[in-house]
């Protein structure tokens, strides 16, 4: 059996020295899956303070005994769970950087919306990686420290600034965290977020007007909030919609079944808790991708006409 995770163990490598956890799941959830999933929920839902080793067992349907193989404590649990959403959110970076070409600019202003959309799509990732670690201790801070420098890192040079670069750019990616911490917590609406992100990291790099450029290119903001913290992710749709694996599954579900019941997406899917279930549909119905209607006291669901196109590409892919 492999030895316990301590915090020790996860904080202090830096991110590019981690083992890097894949952004797509294959077969069964193992237990440390069911734990870090349950944790990242319970952090979201309730804040650290709150949650024991108990709560988390019994979020993810996992014996104590088994918690404590794995974790020496609530913390390393904790720890191990934040540096799994960093690892993500990287994830999500890097593919959008490696799908342009070798400007810097351009792959700025991909790494930022990629990192924009990731985390305002999957509200419990961007608690994990911009809100949880400022209440976790030095080691989660270490762990947010090392992903802001690797997105950094993954960029390439920047234009040279006239104080020194690595200072500016460390400046210019806190303003992006602390853009996303403030929506988070206060709950705002997407509006210009991605845009006044890219304006944030690009403005001392190439000046105020070319920055501006860059960021009003955008047509409206690139995410809607129809994703979960899940392992699995099945990418973007034309219209920027983030699909999670989840996400996927529902619409293939509703596609061929339509006026389903939640009871009975919920089953397909295998969420376990209705209020889970609930959310999730009215973060899809909030996204445009389906409809609700009365039947007596049940919902019925349907795909609506964009829920149906995303189906169709899903398919296809």
């Amino acid at each position: 059996m492999a030895p316990a995770v301590t915090a020790a163990d996860r904080a202090p490598a830096p991110v590019a020295a981690r083992e890097r956890r894949s952004g797509q799941s294959y077969g069964l959830p193992t237990q440390r899956d069911r734990l870090v999933v349950a944790m990242g929920e319970l952090i979201t839902e309730l804040g650290g303070t709150a949650i024991g080793v108990h709560h988390v067992c019994q979020r993810a349907g996992v014996s104590r005994r088994t918690f404590y193989d794995l974790y020496v404590d609530r913390d390393a649990c904790l720890l191990d769970t934040l540096g799994v959403a960093q690892d993500r959110l990287l994830g999500c970076v890097t593919e959008a950087v490696a799908a342009v070409g070798p400007e810097w600019e351009d792959r700025a202003v991909a790494a930022t919306r990629a990192l924009v959309g990731a985390l305002c799509a999957d509200r419990i990732l961007g608690y994990l990686c911009v809100v949880a670690p400022l209440a976790a201790g030095r080691d989660a801070l270490v762990l947010q420290r090392a992903t802001i420098d690797e997105v950094g890192r993954s960029l390439g040079e920047p234009p040279r600034a006239a104080v020194p670069t690595d200072l500016v750019m460390a400046a210019a990616l806190g303003g992006v965290w602390e853009l996303m911490r403030r929506h988070l917590v206060e709950d705002g609406e997407n509006g210009d977020l991605a845009a006044s992100a890219i304006y944030a990291l690009l403005a001392p790099f190439i000046g105020r007007r070319r920055a501006v450029t860059r960021a009003s290119v955008l047509s409206g903001d690139p995410t809607n909030f129809v994703a979960r913290w899940t392992p699995s992710d099945a990418g973007v749709d034309h219209s920027g919609l983030l699909v999670t694996e989840l996400t996927r599954q529902t619409l293939e579900y509703l596609d061929e079944h339509p006026d389903a019941t939640n009871i009975a997406v919920a089953r397909a899917v295998d969420v376990r808790h209705e209020s889970q279930m609930s959310r999730h549909l009215a973060r899809l119905q909030r996204a445009g991708v389906v409809r609700r209607r009365k039947q007596g006291r049940t919902n019925a669901w349907q795909l609506t006409e964009q829920g149906a196109d995303v189906a169709r590409q899903l398919q296809r892919r």
